[in-house]
Formats: structure tokens, C-alpha cells, sequence
């Protein structure tokens, strides 16, 4: 059996169980979502295993747990039921089965993402042996994935309408995972890791800290989301250019405007009345 049917098999079996987590009560889908999780690292490491080695047994599998835990808690906010569309209401029964339709969709498209992030991590580490020409195709997927996964994990955050310090805590330590993996995928160099290191800490202590300011602006769980997935894009990638030091002043304002005009949406659509 080739890899990449492999990958498409291990895919579909993760896709599966997060589906199953949707069967149980919502007290136990925690526990659930986690055991899938570890699941995604095992089965993750026991396809790549041929070329894991040294870090690689960390940052290649950081992202495929990361997504598995993602997805699972972010289903959660998925409505069971959707009552009407476009101003058209429905009957319980069609209701119900417009919310499962929509949890399907979402679980297939984790299967085609989780297929992708397993293609991602394969890339990376035949690239760091040899070079190969999808490596840079791999880089803007495996940044685009990680952005995902941060919004996410930022939603849930909000949604769960916790402590302003655990909020912190929760978006500091995911943006701090999600970076190392991307900045150490920048070269593949483990030369490069005392910088891969520093870098990271600083996004993920920046993230709290801004985690924290968040979670005091009256702002939608999505929105609030979405507001810190901007800064989290900005951070990522002026700290992967200034890792490879090609970074300019043009790249700077495209971050600054890209960050401005989603804080912009998001105080124009927040009610300030209370």
C-alpha cells in the first residue's frame, strides 16, 4: 500500500471517531476528543515513523494532534440543529437533520485537511534529508493549517467564557506549539533552533498577552477568533522573515493593513451597549 493511500486511510479512521465524540453526551466529549488526539499522534508517528528522527518526533506531529484537538473542540460549537435559512423555517426533524448535514461537511473537510497536514509532514521530512521541489508548496500549506487550527483553538477559548488569565494561558501555549513547528519547517536546520526557540516564546507570550486584552472586548466568540488569528498571521510571519532575513518594509505594512482592517470588522460588528 502506498503512503499517501495510507495517510487517506488514517484520515478517514480519525475522521471517524470525531464523529463518533458528536454521539455522547457533551460532559464526556472532552475526554473523547483528547483520546482521538492521541490516537492522531500514534497513528501519525506510526506512518511517518520510516523518516521521523531527533525533533521530527515533536515538530512533524505537532500539527496533526493540534488539528485533531481543534477540530473536535471547535465541532462542539457546531449548532445540532438549524431552525431556518435565509429566513425560511424549518420543522424539528428538518432542523436536526440540516445541523447533522453541516457536522458532516465539517468532518469531511477535517479528513481532506488532516490528509493534507499528513502530506505537509511527509514533505517536510524528505526535505530535510534532501531538497525537493514541493517544499515550498508544503511551507504555505503547513501556514495556512496552523492558522486554522489557532482559530480554532481561539473560538473555543472564547466560547467557554473562561478567566481572562486562563484565556492567556490557553491562546499563549497553542501560538507558542504552532510556531515552533512553522518556524523550525523555515529551513529544516536544527542549527537554527536556539533562534526557532526565542522566536517562539515570544510569539506565544505576545499571544497571551493579547489573549488577555481580548477577553475584555465584548466581541463573539468567532470574531474574538478571528481578531487573534490576525495577530497571530501578523507575528508568524514578520518572525519567519526576520528568521531567513528577508524581511522589508513592504512586508511589514501588508501584516500592519491585513491586522488593522480585521480589528477594524470586528469594532464596526461588536455591541458596545452591553
Amino acid at each position: 500500500m502506498s503512503k499517501r493511500a495510507r495517510f487517506f486511510i488514517i484520515s478517514l479512521i480519525l475522521g471517524f471517531f470525531l464523529w463518533l465524540t458528536g454521539l455522547f453526551g457533551v460532559e464526556k466529549r472532552l475526554a473523547l476528543v483528547l483520546s482521538v488526539s492521541g490516537i492522531a499522534y500514534v497513528l501519525s508517528a506510526w506512518v511517518l515513523f520510516e523518516d521521523l528522527k531527533g525533533w521530527e518526533w515533536v515538530t512533524l506531529l505537532i500539527l496533526p494532534v493540534l488539528f485533531t484537538l481543534g477540530t473536535g473542540l471547535f465541532g462542539n460549537l457546531l449548532p445540532s440543529a438549524i431552525p431556518s435559512i435565509f429566513g425560511l423555517s424549518f420543522q424539528i426533524e428538518t432542523s436536526l437533520f440540516l445541523g447533522a448535514v453541516v457536522r458532516f461537511i465539517f468532518i469531511v473537510l477535517y479528513v481532506f485537511g488532516m490528509y493534507a497536514v499528513l502530506l505537509t509532514e511527509n514533505i517536510f521530512s524528505v526535505a530535510s534529508i534532501r531538497t525537493i521541489q514541493l517544499f515550498r508548496a508544503a511551507r504555505s500549506v503547513s501556514f495556512i493549517l496552523a492558522l486554522v487550527v489557532s482559530l480554532f483553538f481561539f473560538a473555543v477559548a472564547f466560547s467557554l467564557k473562561l478567566p481572562f488569565y486562563i484565556i492567556g494561558v490557553i491562546v499563549g501555549l497553542v501560538s507558542l506549539l504552532l510556531s515552533f513547528e512553522s518556524l523550525w519547517s523555515v529551513d529544516l536546520k536544527t542549527e537554527h533552533l536556539d533562534d526557532v526557540y526565542r522566536l517562539s516564546i515570544v510569539i506565544g507570550w505576545l499571544m497571551g498577552l493579547f489573549g488577555c486584552v481580548i477577553s475584555f472586548w465584548p466581541i463573539g466568540p468567532f470574531m474574538g477568533g478571528l481578531v487573534l488569528t490576525s495577530c497571530f498571521y501578523a507575528l508568524l510571519g514578520i518572525l519567519e522573515q526576520r528568521l531567513v532575513n528577508k524581511m522589508m518594509a513592504v512586508n511589514y505594512l501588508e501584516f500592519v493593513i491585513f491586522n488593522l482592517i480585521i480589528i477594524l470588522i470586528a469594532f464596526l460588528t461588536t455591541s458596545w451597549r452591553g
